[in-house]
């Protein structure tokens, strides 16, 4: 009952156990994924409104290098979290 963690006192969830909400680069990762899967979803809504049934080549190509920028950046900085996680818990 002395406890006066968010958890014990009701202000809200422990967000250091959460994969994604411990620290601010496990956020920018979270938020370069979603605009991954935006992005995928975006590319396939381009054949959708094209004339012919299929997107242009030079909007393949925007989807496809924001989708992959996308991807890398959020590994990398899903990556430095963890290890700034990790310095933390020591």
């Amino acid at each position: 009952m002395g406890r006066s963690d968010p958890v014990a006192n009701g202000s809200g969830p422990d967000r250091s156990q959460s994969r994604f909400g411990c620290n601010a680069a496990r956020k920018v990762s979270l938020c370069f994924f979603a605009l991954a899967v935006a992005a995928l979803v975006i590319g396939g809504g381009f054949a959708e409104i094209s004339t012919n049934g299929s997107p242009t080549s030079l909007e393949t190509a925007i989807v496809r290098y924001v989708i992959v920028g996308s991807l890398v950046l959020g590994a990398g900085a899903y990556v430095v979290g963890g290890r700034m996680r990790e310095d933390h818990q020591r």
